[in-house]
Order: C-alpha cells, then sequence, then structure tokens
C-alpha cells in the first residue's frame, strides 16, 4: 500500500471512532504512520480537521419535516443494506447488487445507506461551519461604486447552475483531495480539464479541500476549493466555451452576481474565465487586485 491509497483509506476513518480502526483495511492504512512522519501529520489534520466538522453539525437542528424525511431515507436504505446483506434472498436483491460499484463488501464503513448518511452529515456540517476573520491577505479594500454594482436580477442560468451545486455539495464529491493547489492542477490538467494557469496570490497561499469537475451544457468547468476559515471557490473555464452573457467584456474588469446566499465575481484572463465564489455577500469575496 502507497502514501496515496493510504490516504484515500484514511479518509474513510471517523475521528476516535474504534470500528472503523478495527477495519483490516483501515487498521493497514494506519500501520503506515508509524513508519512515514508526513503522512502521520498528515493525517492528525485531517482528523482534526472532521472533529470541527462533526462538532458543527451536531449544533444544526433539523426540522420536523427534515427529521421525518431522513428517517424515512434511512429505513429505506437500512431496508436495502439487509437485502444486499444476504438475510432477504429474492430477485430484488439481485438487481440491486448489480448496480453496486463493489458487490460483495460488507465493511460497515462502505454500506450505500451509511455512506450516504455520512456525506449528508459532512455536506450539513460544511455548510454550517461558522464565518471567522479572514486572514490580512484576503481583506477587501474600498472598491469604487462601479465595481459595487452587482446583478442581483436576471442572473445567468450558468450561476444558478453553480449556485445549486455548491449549495449541494459534500467532501465525499471531490475528484480528487490534496492540501497543495500545485497537486490539484496537475490532477486536472492530466484529466484534460480546465486547469487555471495562474492561481490569485491571495489564494494560492492558503490550503486546498480538494478539486472536482462540473459539465454545464457541454461546458466544462473545474473547481479548487481553498479554505481560510470559510471556504472559497475557484472555478476554471476556457473562454471560446463559456456563455456569453456571463463572461466581462471589453468594457468591464468583472461581473458579480448575488444568487442562493452566495457571491460570484467574475473576471477572465487569458483565453479562461475565472470564477471565485463564497456563502455570503460581495463584501465576503477577497479584493484581488491584480484583476479587479
Amino acid at each position: 500500500m502507497d502514501r496515496e491509497e493510504a490516504k484515500n483509506i484514511l479518509q474513510l476513518c471517523r475521528p476516535d471512532n474504534l470500528d472503523d480502526r478495527n477495519d483490516p483495511l483501515i487498521a493497514e492504512a494506519l500501520e503506515l504512520l508509524r513508519e512515514d512522519a508526513e503522512l502521520s501529520a498528515w493525517f492528525k489534520e485531517q482528523q482534526a480537521m472532521d472533529s470541527v466538522i462533526s462538532a458543527e453539525f451536531c449544533k444544526i437542528e433539523a426540522s420536523a419535516h427534515q427529521q421525518a424525511s431522513t428517517l424515512v431515507a434511512m429505513k429505506a436504505h437500512a431496508a436495502q443494506s439487509i437485502l444486499l446483506q444476504g438475510d432477504v434472498v429474492d430477485q430484488t436483491t439481485d438487481q440491486v447488487e448489480q448496480s453496486l460499484p463493489f458487490p460483495g463488501n460488507n465493511r460497515p464503513w462502505s454500506r450505500p445507506w451509511i455512506a450516504a448518511a455520512a456525506a449528508l452529515a459532512v455536506a450539513g456540517a460544511f455548510l454550517a461551519v461558522p464565518r471567522q476573520t479572514l486572514q490580512p491577505q484576503l481583506v477587501s479594500n474600498d472598491t469604487t461604486a462601479a465595481e459595487r454594482t452587482i446583478a442581483t436580477a436576471g442572473v445567468p442560468n450558468v450561476i444558478h447552475f453553480l449556485a445549486e451545486q455548491i449549495r449541494d455539495f459534500n467532501l465525499s464529491r471531490f475528484d480528487k483531495r490534496a492540501d497543495e493547489v500545485s497537486e490539484l492542477q496537475s490532477h486536472l490538467a492530466g484529466m484534460g480539464m480546465p486547469t487555471p494557469a495562474h492561481i490569485p496570490e491571495q489564494l494560492e497561499a492558503l490550503k486546498t479541500l480538494g478539486c472536482i469537475t462540473f459539465d454545464y451544457n457541454g461546458v466544462n468547468l473545474s473547481m479548487i476549493c481553498f479554505k481560510n476559515g470559510r471556504a472559497y471557490h475557484l472555478i476554471t473555464a476556457e473562454k471560446a466555451s463559456f456563455p456569453k452573457e456571463c463572461s466581462p467584456c471589453e468594457k468591464q474588469k468583472t461581473k458579480s452576481y448575488e444568487c442562493d446566499k452566495q457571491a460570484f465575481k467574475i473576471w477572465s484572463e487569458g483565453e479562461q474565465i475565472f470564477i471565485l465564489t463564497t456563502t455570503g455577500t460581495q463584501e465576503d469575496i477577497p479584493k484581488l487586485p491584480e484583476f479587479i
């Protein structure tokens, strides 16, 4: 087992969960921590982050409707799990097993209903992490009235699409998780997806969470997520294929939108379009003087 494989497995290990640590595959990955100091430091950071996310999730109070919907979904997944474990053997079992990516895998943490519940928990916690004061390099400077003009009406469809994707996003969906932006750039380039030719200096100094790609009506979009108390998402697209109504024109340095409690700032550089977004309003997006 190499370091990269161990990281992918260790990401499944929940903090202070003995069941996870007793799983043979996770236990094998944990053994590598004794020999690899760098991997051990990475794992401690991941566990600390997961603990913070879990703590924040515990503070969320779901409405009665959400509780009822969640219980119904869990019961449905539990019933499916029983079928998959062979307690009930019929044609339905065979049909369901054919749709599973890992048939026959009975590890508790890999069962579909538990994975779905974990993804829901992480998604809720990720969006619930409270805002913190930005570091100096991300503090926005005063802007002119023209720069503060925000198009709240007539938001382009691609922005609605991105707002919905980010709102419903959970950490398990990352195509690649890494702490360094260069590693994510290499991954995107290897996939043949839009890769930011330049990372704004204010973001380059930050740790990253991971990257993911989207297909919007045939337009390839890549997104790298940064962390600095809050999450920032840098989306890259090729200018030639990006919707014209959303691209800044020659007389504009940027375009700004607010949609679904998220702020978006768009600019172009060379043959690429960049979108920087975060939860909140335009005041929550850092000033990027080299572009804006």
